[in-house]
């Protein structure tokens, strides 16, 4: 058994995953709109997960569950494996939007080439790593607590009574 609680640390990065997959769908519609249409990244989103022909709402709708499902996995996933092992902030902040990048460049390549290149998905995806690495705990904030040692003696077994 390890001493990070991974349940604990797997619950906090899907928490911190969806919390960031809201600033995900934010960012992405802010920088897209100078581009014409701020609903541009759901859309495109919405028909690399379902290829169908949606509507501006069914995209909006296809967009947000794809971007929570991917950004709630990715935290909990994220902090299971990659966060319990960091000790400070700085490099946790530098780590997840790092890892962000590569996850999303290689789904989306898969997926969807065009969309792997675009510039609000690139900026959004850069800050949802940047907002999941300020939420996640650190390594000292899911250790598990060490039972303490009793302040009187006992005799060997024996119950006390």
């Amino acid at each position: 058994m390890t001493e990070v609680n991974g349940l604990r640390l797997a619950f906090r990065g899907l928490v911190a995953g969806l919390a960031a997959g809201y600033v995900w769908l934010a960012v992405s519609m802010v920088v897209a709109a100078p581009f014409g249409d701020p609903l541009s990244p759901h859309r495109q989103l919405a028909s690399a997960v379902l290829p169908l022909d949606t509507t501006r709402g069914g995209s909006l709708l296809f967009g947000l569950s794809a971007a929570q499902v991917a950004g709630g996995a990715f935290g909990m996933l994220f902090a299971y494996f990659v966060g319990r092992f960091f000790t400070v902030r700085p490099t946790l902040a530098l780590a997840a939007p790092a890892l962000a990048l590569l996850a999303w460049l290689a789904a989306s390549a898969s997926a969807d080439p065009e969309l792997a290149a675009q510039v609000p998905m690139l900026v959004a995806v850069l800050v949802y790593g940047a907002a999941l690495g300020q939420q996640l705990p650190l390594r000292a904030d899911v250790l598990r607590a060490r039972p303490a040692a009793p302040s009187w003696p006992q005799a060997p077994g024996s119950p006390s009574t």
